[in-house]
């Protein structure tokens, strides 16, 4: 079989269109959806409503991170905002209008051959001779159904040919000109023609039509109006400033945002349009077209171009935004063997882009949060994330698999570099990480770094493992590790935008708590004797254990952890492929060195614990902390060195990590469950048992922490390994051995072993997950601690202070403490002159103050943090009164009622002073609201 018709044996996917104008169509709906919900508040909110409620849940006006918009998704957000607008108001317009666009897109769409065919003078080819040769060159394609032919009279000396038309309706319109060279130059003729049928074939006309429609209907329709009504918001709020006018930093980007959106729509619908003629081209050439046209036109447009540096740099602009490649690139597409499946830098980049401000958009998106479940959590994580993993990763799997038979096999390196860099580009141009700021804060802006590491990190390990899977034969079993591979990076993509929103951002804003903060977290809950003492050691375990915590904000996490080492191991064992030891065997060293390191700090702990007589807690979490730092730098150092043995494979790299921190927990965990057994290794207990009590803070604490970060963490360390391996030995990546090279004995070992390392991850996997108290929170564990959330938020200032308390007593809270007041009243009132009690008016104050305390838990907390304490104190002390006063009988006598009084409401009032407090602070943000 020849090159150019094994090509047509490749998956052609909308002959490389269809995913990139998937991605397209997500960043027009989120585009439009967030676009047009800010421009519909004037209608769905002109009160700000929202806002106010924002402001009543402890938002921060001044502070634009995910952790301080983490209120909105509360059930009691959405009742505010329920009570106060109407249900669905403020997202159901918003939605109507994006369906409405996609509507108005969908009738351009239906509109554009229309437009094309009326503009040109075409009428029917009536040759019989050239309809009856051009009908068998269709059928020769392989196309379902002959298009119509037409010829275009006003293009006499033009010699093009379009394909036009909608589904099932399509023409093939003919230049004049292109019609004497049917005569005159057969071979040009027939690759023109061949290249329109490939468009047909490929079924990308509709796809094209349909690009355009979006990107010019988002243009008009959305963009526009934003940007005026943004514009016309921005002027007085930096001509003529007040207390009401919002902050112009947030304003102004918002305009820089909407003009990286008109760049972004336009760079990806030219590259989607530039890619579906490079693969009518292939596909042309495959079905025999002479690949000499295409070097002829080339030739004769260098010979016209003008030279000069000048003119370089005008040509390399104009390529990004042409629709068409330019002959140079045609040419080149040809002569490459791996075009078909290539992935290229402008298509990384631009995805890149794409899912941040798609994840963006999305997240911040007003009442999106709102009504979405909560199981879901952020809006923007998964949709972003499924998108990076079928446009990058299935691309960049799609490369390595299917390279051309004796040519080197992408590492996925270099690809994941170009993705991350165009995922930071994202970032810069949303700028959530800036606040009201206008540029960022030094050193912690360093971490912007890592938008460009992770998400290269989460591709190059793709491309290790589509390099595994690329040894086996096709069908099933290869598909199987295809989704496999796929859906791992989509939950590695999600991991990571949402880490990056939840907690990333606030770092790179400016570091969100100090040392002190962290060791109050890490003490919360012990007694004073049991508590770290501030010194240098404590203050790195500290920060250090609430890093963990931050990167283990989600449960399932530990899942994601087992299937990054797991899947590398599953590849082989599906038959086809031999694994490489390039990882296990360092994973085997480096497993064994943290053994016996386990071994000495277990030892160490023994004496700090029962010869050094120091404080049980505190010493276990020096111990845990000092564990932890251990199993973590053996499983980077063993990716480390299974990428460099592996020449730089993410495969071997993960195999590694997952080997050597396999060895290491089974040791930790024999140690643990083992304890008093060896004296030498007794921590807790002094006799042999299963540990209980702090003997088990390793297994509640430690365990689903450590396996919650490892496996990213591993990963993305050894990635400065794997370049420097593909540098230093610039060798083709190393296709998968065949099965058939092994013997039947080395076979079953080989498949042996990686079933008892496939045990060991999951069994690892499943205590991790299934430990109470591990990392997550909430009942799926899909969300943020909120404990970790309140550590991000930063303090404010007295006038936003009292805006929060205002907020929080005129959209219910208010209502509550009057109605707390009232029925204390209503019970004072149910004793008789006489001191008799008026059972039944009793009764219902006490089921007026229950339900005061129900709506008080349905409503959001007090913004004082003091006063909150308070409250709920009061709250649960009258609670537990209501309820004496409806299962009991009415106090009898004079000494029964004094008692009950005073315990049902104690002198001094507590909740009057914490209405004095909070008038305190509204006052003077009330005479700034009110004239």
């Amino acid at each position: 079989m020849s090159d150019r018709s094994a090509r047509l044996l490749l998956p052609r996917p909308g002959a490389g269109t269809t995913r990139r104008f998937v991605l397209l169509a997500g960043v027009f709906t989120a585009g439009s959806l967030a676009m047009l919900s800010d421009l519909l508040l004037l209608v769905t909110d002109p009160l700000n409503t929202s806002g106010g409620c924002a402001l009543a849940a402890g938002a921060d006006p001044d502070h634009t991170s995910l952790a301080n918009y983490l209120p909105l998704s509360v059930p009691a957000y959405r009742r505010c905002v329920d009570t106060h607008l109407g249900p669905w108001k403020l997202l159901g317009l918003p939605l109507l209008g994006t369906v409405g666009v996609l509507a108005l897109a969908v009738l351009v769409h239906l509109l554009i051959p229309r437009w094309k065919q009326h503009r040109t003078q075409a009428v029917p080819l009536d040759q019989a001779e050239l309809t009856e040769w051009l009908t068998a060159l269709a059928t020769r394609c392989g196309l379902p159904r002959t298009p119509a032919f037409v010829v275009d009279r006003a293009a006499p000396f033009s010699a093009n040919a379009v394909a036009l038309g909608r589904f099932g309706r399509y023409s093939l319109r003919l230049d004049l000109g292109l019609v004497t060279l049917y005569r005159t130059d057969r071979r040009a003729f027939e690759a023109t023609l061949l290249h329109e049928y490939a468009h047909l074939r490929n079924r990308d006309v509709d796809l094209t039509y349909l690009t355009i429609a979006l990107w010019r209907v988002f243009l008009v329709c959305v963009v526009l109006p934003f940007v005026v009504a943004v514009g016309w918001e921005l002027l007085p709020a930096v001509l003529a400033p007040t207390f009401h006018s919002p902050p112009p930093a947030p304003l102004a980007r918002d305009l820089a945002l909407a003009a990286a959106m008109v760049l972004l729509m336009q760079l990806t619908t030219a590259e989607l349009l530039r890619a579906r003629e490079i693969h009518a081209d292939l596909d042309a050439v495959a079905h025999g077209a002479d690949p000499g046209y295409w070097t002829r036109q080339q030739r004769r447009r260098t010979a016209e171009r003008r030279r000069g540096p000048v003119a370089a740099a005008g040509r390399a602009v104009r390529a990004l935004l042409r629709t068409h490649p330019s002959w140079e690139a045609r040419v080149a597409a040809l002569a490459d063997a791996a075009a078909p499946v290539a992935v290229r830098p402008p298509q990384l980049v631009l995805t890149g882009v794409s899912v941040a401000v798609l994840g963006y958009l999305l997240t911040f998106t007003p009442g999106l949060n709102t009504y979405l479940p909560t199981w879901l959590g952020n809006p923007g994580v998964w949709p972003a994330a499924v998108l990076a993993a079928v446009v990058a990763a299935g691309a960049v799997r799609r490369s390595v698999v299917h390279a051309p038979p004796g040519a080197a096999r992408p590492s996925g390196v270099r690809a994941g570099l170009w993705f991350g860099a165009g995922h930071l580009l994202g970032e810069l141009v949303c700028s959530q990480f800036l606040g009201l700021d206008w540029a960022p804060r030094f050193p912690e802006a360093l971490l912007l770094l890592l938008p460009v590491l992770v998400p290269a990190a989460v591709l190059w390990w793709t491309a290790g493992c589509a390099a595994l899977s690329a040894g086996l034969r096709p069908g099933l079993r290869r598909s199987a590790a295809g989704v496999a591979t796929v859906s791992v990076a989509a939950a590695a993509f999600a991991w990571w935008y949402g880490w990056w929103q939840a907690a990333g951002t606030s770092f790179a804003a400016g570091m969100p708590y100090s040392s002190a903060t962290a060791l109050s977290f890490l003490n919360a809950g012990f007694e004073p004797s049991q508590q770290l003492s501030p010194s240098p050691t404590s203050d790195v375990i500290a920060n250090l254990t609430l890093i963990v915590v931050l990167l283990a904000l989600f449960r399932w996490t530990v899942w994601l952890t087992v299937a990054l080492w797991l899947v590398p191991l599953v590849i082989p064992l599906l038959g086809g492929v031999r694994a490489r030891a390039a990882g296990v065997l360092p994973g085997l060293l480096c497993g064994a060195a943290v053994g016996a390191g386990v071994l000495a700090l277990t030892h160490r702990a023994q004496v700090w614990i029962w010869r050094d007589e120091q404080p049980l807690v505190p010493a276990l979490t020096v111990y845990t902390g000092w564990i932890f730092v251990l199993l973590l730098c053996g499983a980077v150092l063993a990716a480390a060195a299974g990428a460099l043995m592996g020449r730089g494979s993410g495969a071997a790299a993960a195999v590694g990590a997952g080997t050597a921190t396999a060895v290491g927990l089974t040791v930790l965990l024999a140690v643990n469950a083992t304890d008093g057994c060896v004296p030498a290794l007794e921590t807790v207990r002094a006799s042999c048992g299963f540990p209980a009590g702090n003997g088990r803070q390793l297994l509640t604490f430690f365990l689903p922490q450590f396996l919650a970060v490892a496996g990213m963490a591993s990963i993305v360390a050894a990635l400065p390994f794997a370049a420097a391996a593909r540098l230093r030995r610039r060798a083709p990546f190393a296709p998968p051995c065949p099965a058939a090279e092994l013997s039947p004995k080395y076979r079953v070992v080989h498949r042996i072993c990686g079933a008892v390392g496939c045990l060991a991850l999951l069994g690892l996997g499943l205590v991790g997950y299934t430990t109470p108290g591990g990392a997550g929170s909430g009942p799926v564990g899909s969300g943020p601690d909120p404990t970790v959330t309140a550590l991000q938020r930063r303090p404010v200032d007295s006038l936003t202070a009292g805006l929060q308390v205002w907020a929080w007593g005129y959209f219910g809270g208010r209502s509550i403490m009057q109605q707390y007041e009232h029925a204390l009243a209503a019970a004072d009132r149910s004793v008789g002159p006489d001191g008799n009690v008026d059972a039944a008016a009793l009764r219902n104050a006490c089921t007026d103050l229950l339900d005061a305390a129900d709506r008080a838990d349905a409503y959001f907390p007090v913004p004082v943090a003091s006063e909150q304490a308070a409250w709920t104190a009061a709250l649960a002390n009258t609670r537990t009164q209501a309820r004496h006063c409806l299962d009991a009988p009415p106090p009898a006598g004079p000494a029964e009622t004094d008692r009950f009084f005073t315990a049902l409401d104690p002198q001094p009032d507590p909740v009057a002073a914490i209405i004095d407090h909070l008038l305190s602070l509204s006052g003077p943000t009330q005479k700034l609201l009110l004239p």
